[in-house]
C-alpha cells in the first residue's frame, strides 16, 4: 500500500474536529479536590486491509465494467493557473472547535475564525470556518483514466483524474470511478444518455448505449465503488407507474429499467483546480485525507475570463474530507464531494 502504512498515524489529528474534545473536571480555586482521571490509552491502529487486485475488484462489477489505467505525473495545476504561495482556507462544515482546526491543519493558534456564509449555512452541529495564510500540500500524484467503451455518447466528458499516488491501485481506481460517475451522471449532469422521455411524468429511462440500463447493474456498480450508506442517497427504489421521479435519484422502473428526472447544473467560473493532502491510515482502518478545491477571486478586476494567454493565481482553497473504508473486496468511497 505504498507509504500509507508508514504514515498510519500521521493523519490521526486530521479530522480531530469530528469528535468533541475531552471534558475536564473541577475549576481552579474550587473548594473540593478532584482526582485526576486516569489517562486514556491511545487506540490501537487497525491492521491495514489486505490489498485487493484491480482485476479481482472489477470482477465483482456488472458484466459491463469500466477499465482503468494510471500513470505517475508531476504535481501541476492547469497551464493558466499559477501555484499560490498561500491561500485562504475555507471549511464549510467543521464539527469541532476552532482550536482543533488550527491543530489539524498545522496553523498557529487563533488562525481559524468563523466564516459567515449567508448563502449556504453549515449543517446542524457544524460550523463554517476560515483561515488566512495556508500553504497547500504538495504530494506525489497519479493520473487515472476511466474508460467506458460501450458508452454511445460521451459528450466530451472528462475521464482523467489526478489523485494522491500513495493510494494503492484499487483505491485509486475506486475513487476515480466515484468521481467519473458523480461528475458525469449525478453531479454536473443527472441521468443517462441515450434515454427515452415520458412527457407526462417528465421521467427518462436509460436505453441501450447508456452507461447502465438495468437498475440491478447500477446497484452492483455502486456496491463496488461506494459504501452502502453513501450510495443509498442516490437510489429511489421502485418507481410506481405514472409517478414523477424526484431530482437527484435513480429509480427502478418496469423490467428492471433505470428511471430518473434528468437535470444539469452549472459550474463556478472561478474554480481553477484541485490538490490533496496525503492519505493516512486511521485507527479504525479507514483512509482519510483532504481535497482542496482552488478558486480565483472572480470579483478581482484583473479577472477577465479564461481566454488564451491569461494566467491567474488562486486565492481560496475550500477543503472537503475524502474517506475510504475497507471491505472484503477492496476500498469503498464513504465520503467524497465533487471539487466544483
Amino acid at each position: 500500500m505504498k507509504r500509507i502504512l508508514s504514515a498510519a498515524m500521521a493523519c490521526a489529528v486530521l479530522l480531530a474536529g469530528c469528535a468533541a474534545p475531552a471534558s475536564t473536571s473541577g475549576a481552579p480555586g474550587g473548594t473540593s479536590a478532584v482526582s485526576a482521571p486516569e489517562p486514556t490509552p491511545a487506540p490501537t491502529p487497525s491492521p491495514a486491509p489486505k490489498e485487493v487486485s484491480l482485476e479481482e475488484w472489477r470482477a465483482a462489477m456488472p458484466a459491463s465494467a469500466p477499465s482503468f489505467s494510471h500513470e505517475s505525473i508531476d504535481l501541476t495545476l492547469d497551464e493558466q493557473v499559477l501555484w499560490p504561495e498561500q491561500v485562504e482556507l475555507l471549511i464549510w462544515a467543521w464539527e469541532g472547535t476552532l482550536e482543533e482546526a488550527d491543530a489539524a491543519f498545522g496553523l498557529p493558534a487563533g488562525s481559524f475564525s468563523l466564516w459567515e456564509d449567508t448563502y449556504y449555512p453549515p449543517p446542524e452541529g457544524a460550523i463554517a470556518i476560515r483561515a488566512e495564510g495556508y500553504v497547500l500540500p504538495k504530494v506525489p500524484m497519479e493520473r487515472v483514466t476511466v474508460d467506458v467503451p460501450w458508452l454511445m455518447y460521451d459528450f466530451g466528458r472528462p475521464n482523467q483524474y489526478d489523485l494522491p499516488a500513495d493510494l494503492d491501485e484499487q483505491a485509486l481506481c475506486a475513487l476515480a470511478a466515484a468521481h467519473y460517475f458523480l461528475y458525469n451522471f449525478n453531479g454536473m449532469h443527472h441521468g443517462f444518455d441515450p434515454c427515452e422521455f415520458d412527457q407526462e411524468t417528465y421521467c427518462s429511462t436509460a436505453t441501450e448505449g447508456a452507461m447502465y440500463t438495468r437498475y440491478s447493474d447500477l446497484v452492483q456498480f455502486f456496491d463496488c465503488v461506494f459504501t452502502p450508506d453513501n450510495y443509498a442517497g442516490m437510489l429511489g427504489g421502485p418507481l410506481a407507474a405514472g409517478e414523477t421521479p424526484d431530482s437527484g435519484l435513480f429509480y427502478q422502473g418496469e423490467g428492471d429499467s433505470i428511471c430518473f428526472l434528468a437535470g444539469d447544473r452549472g459550474g463556478n467560473i472561478a474554480y481553477c483546480g484541485t490538490v490533496y493532502s496525503e492519505p493516512a491510515l486511521q485507527p479504525d482502518g479507514s483512509l482519510l485525507f483532504w481535497q482542496f478545491s482552488l478558486y480565483l477571486d472572480e470579483d478581482d478586476e484583473n479577472f477577465v475570463g479564461w481566454g488564451p494567454g491569461n494566467k491567474y493565481t488562486p486565492v481560496e482553497a475550500r477543503a472537503t474530507p475524502v474517506r475510504l473504508v475497507p471491505s472484503d473486496n477492496g476500498w469503498r468511497v464513504a465520503e467524497y464531494s465533487l471539487p466544483n
